[in-house]
């Protein structure tokens, strides 16, 4: 063989150990690492965005039951049935067009309700004026409730918000003789509501149209 065959062949296989060398970068344990994708992971693996922690869940079913809105000037009523149950949760969420109010009850009955705006919130059994943020008030009165002694569940104990969005601040339940008040503070202006019940938990849904 020539010594110019040689040296071709010689520099055909040097190319060949060099591209092999550049398929990935060796690990600790001599193995090659995958080639990172655009977005930062393996390829071939798909990535899911993140969750959203100012997102709210939607309450399960709730769609389904809620309805049409009912002018700002009505009143909403439904009566209990069942034994009595108390408040053990009040949360609230931003969705489109409108905002949500979800009491959750427990105690195996299911509640009345009574909801209307007013002027000024008065609190059952000692009088005084109810201060809530925002501009109109949404009087929320849950009937067939009872205290925690009768019910055997804590009831909810604090105020939600006050929030940024069309329902401000939540007051916190007040239980009286079978009937338990929460205020709802509204921004700007009266606006149409709805009312409805959700079971597994029982839940009642007060939703405030915001558009």
């Amino acid at each position: 063989m020539t010594t110019r065959r040689r040296t071709v062949l010689t520099t055909a296989v040097l190319c060949t150990l060099l591209a092999a060398c550049g398929q990935g970068t060796p690990g600790a344990d001599g193995s090659s690492s995958p080639t990172a994708s655009a977005t930062g992971s393996p390829t071939g693996t798909p990535t899911s965005p993140a969750p959203s922690a100012t997102t709210p869940a939607p309450e399960p079913g709730a769609e389904a039951e809620a309805g049409d809105f009912s002018p700002a000037n009505a009143q909403l009523t439904a009566d209990p049935s069942g034994t009595p149950v108390t408040v053990t949760d009040v949360r609230v969420g931003s969705h489109e067009g409108y905002d949500r109010v979800v009491y959750e009850v427990a105690g195996g009955g299911v509640p009345g309700y009574r909801v209307t705006y007013v002027d000024q919130a008065v609190e059952d059994g000692s009088g005084a004026t109810v201060d809530v943020a925002g501009d109109a008030v949404l009087d929320v009165w849950l009937t067939g409730t009872g205290y925690p002694h009768d019910t055997g569940h804590e009831e909810f104990a604090q105020d939600v918000g006050p929030r940024e969005g069309t329902v401000v601040q939540v007051t916190r339940p007040l239980t009286f003789e079978g009937m338990t008040q929460s205020v709802v503070g509204v921004a700007g202006e009266r606006r149409p509501f709805r009312v409805f019940v959700l079971q597994d938990p029982v839940r009642v849904v007060v939703d405030v149209q915001s558009s």
